[in-house]
């Protein structure tokens, strides 16, 4: 092996060695390849655009860092005759980092190729971007989108021929990647359906990225467009996602998640902020059920399971069993039930019925829960995130306990009762928030590497930390105070956490 590599040249010193990496043009027609950079021979030859893979170790290769070094000796020898070199300008480094911030995880990988000047010579292979967004404009329906609703007004970019014609230029194409990223999103505005049902999935994730960034008007105007838009296309029926699903299982499937997903998130929005806008609480969905999560990763979907036989599976076989999706879809159909049984106004003698038939209708999700759901973690230590979900929102104590000062402060706590509790219903009432309460702890120090969470359960942790606060305060003692106390300190610690990660949470804790 170490013989081929040092075998002596012909005469003439220019022997035809076999180059270690061919272009990727020559490789894909597994020609042979000389490996010049920029351009090999044959694609200067043939005229075609000649690219390398990018180098794995990163940086410039040897070829690379010896072109660059000569460009810049020419530079600095005649910096007039550099600058004559190209009709175009040629942008600074310094001004376009500045204004144009890369992140620091693709800083080593696109830096070099967004600073490239205009008009030279194609970047070598470490240049090359990752992203490969296309070559061919001219058929682009996004790029003439573009141009048919949005340049007449800005008519900064090149005219559309233009910017095809010079776009062929290798020299330059590279340089235009980011121009024509933003034509294409642009023209995608204009082409986009305003009731393609995509968009009840873009706004709905759209809206939570923006509430727990502490964006709270704009993520209510994008949920208020999803939450109508799923509505007007009707996504609650049960042939929707087979109308929707171009036969295909996997799609189908990825709609009956869609409409469960905005009613949760509708839910949790309502209970967040205790706003009484819960619009898709009164749908009567006749939508399947989602599958688990396994299947829907492996594309294998099977027969769904419908919310009628949900609703009656105290008479099912002991081996029924619904998707964690499924028992999330319960959980906050339980709570939004509960919530509904207590009237805006309540005497003080309906109290003790409304707590009972709220009582019930929680009790009844956990009770019928099979043994395989009542554990969020697996064997080998995976949470089941919607199973997390489900656990922490059905046990979200309705405390009764005295009101503490502190959650006056908190966008998660709720006013306290107006009217005084009789004895007997505060003693049940206790019992069953710090059930609760414990329950909540029991989830919180489940031994993961790292406290990662839907923003949502927040609130839930946070109605349970508070209610914890005031049995510290009114009704704990001794031994049972410094532990609560260290619970109380554990769940700051898990909210501090997700407020690494959203602003609202920071703002909160």
């Amino acid at each position: 092996m170490g013989t081929a590599v040092t075998s002596a040249a012909p005469p003439n010193g220019r022997g035809n060695t076999r180059s270690s990496l061919a272009c990727l043009l020559c490789r894909s027609r597994h020609l042979k390849c000389d490996g010049v950079r920029p351009r090999c021979n044959r694609c200067v030859e043939t005229a075609k655009q000649c690219q390398y893979t990018q180098s794995r170790r990163g940086g410039l290769d040897r070829a690379a860092l010896a072109e660059r070094r000569r460009r810049l000796e020419a530079a600095d020898r005649s910096p007039v005759e550099s600058a004559n070199s190209s009709n175009l300008p040629q942008p600074s480094r310094t001004t376009y980092q500045q204004y144009n911030p890369s992140p620091p995880q693709l800083a080593s990988d696109v830096g070099a190729d967004l600073t490239n000047s205009y008009g030279s010579e194609p970047p070598g292979p470490a240049a090359t971007l990752q992203v490969d967004i296309g070559n061919d404009i001219a058929g682009d329906p996004f790029i003439t989108s573009y141009y048919e609703n949005f340049h007449k007004f800005h008519p900064v970019a090149l005219p559309l021929k233009h910017l095809m014609r010079i776009h062929q230029d290798p020299r330059i194409q590279l340089n235009l990647r980011p121009l024509i990223a933003m034509l294409r999103f642009i023209g995608h505005i204009y082409k986009a359906a305003p009731t393609d049902p995509i968009l009840v999935q873009c706004r709905v994730l759209y809206s939570i990225a923006l509430f727990w960034s502490s964006y709270k008007d704009e993520s209510k105007r994008e949920m208020d467009a999803a939450v109508q838009l799923g509505l007007d296309l009707q996504m609650f029926r049960q042939d929707f996602a087979a109308k929707y699903g171009a036969q295909d299982a996997v799609l189908t499937e990825c709609w009956r998640r869609t409409w469960w997903m905005l009613y949760i998130v509708d839910a949790v929005y309502a209970g967040t902020l205790g706003a009484a806008n819960f619009v898709t609480v009164d749908v009567e969905a006749t939508v399947d059920l989602p599958c688990e999560e396994a299947d829907y990763e492996k594309g294998q979907i099977p027969e769904p399971q419908t919310l009628h036989d949900f609703d009656c599976r105290e008479l099912a076989p002991e081996s029924t069993s619904f998707s964690s999706f499924a028992y999330l879809v319960g959980a906050v159909r339980c709570s939004a039930l509960a919530i509904s049984t207590a009237p805006k106004v309540a005497a003080s003698e309906e109290s003790l019925h409304i707590l009972q038939a709220a009582d019930s209708v929680i009790n009844a999700w956990l009770l019928l829960l099979p043994s395989s759901r009542k554990q969020v973690m697996s064997k080998t230590g995976e949470i089941d995130e919607l199973m997390f979900q489900a656990h922490l929102l059905i046990h979200v104590p309705l405390s009764d306990l005295k009101f503490n000062p502190v959650e006056w402060i908190s966008s998660c706590a709720r006013h306290p009762p107006r009217e005084t509790s009789s004895p007997e219903l505060i003693n049940v009432h206790t019992v069953r928030v710090r059930k609760s309460i414990e329950a909540q702890i029991r989830l919180l120090a489940l031994p993961t590497e790292h406290f990662r969470h839907s923003p949502f359960t927040t609130c839930m942790v946070s109605e349970g930390t508070l209610a914890l606060l005031s049995a510290c305060t009114f009704l704990l003692e001794g031994k049972e105070l410094a532990v609560a106390r260290d619970q109380i300190r554990m769940t700051i610690g898990c909210l501090k956490t997700l407020g690494e990660l959203w602003p609202r949470i920071e703002t909160n804790v």
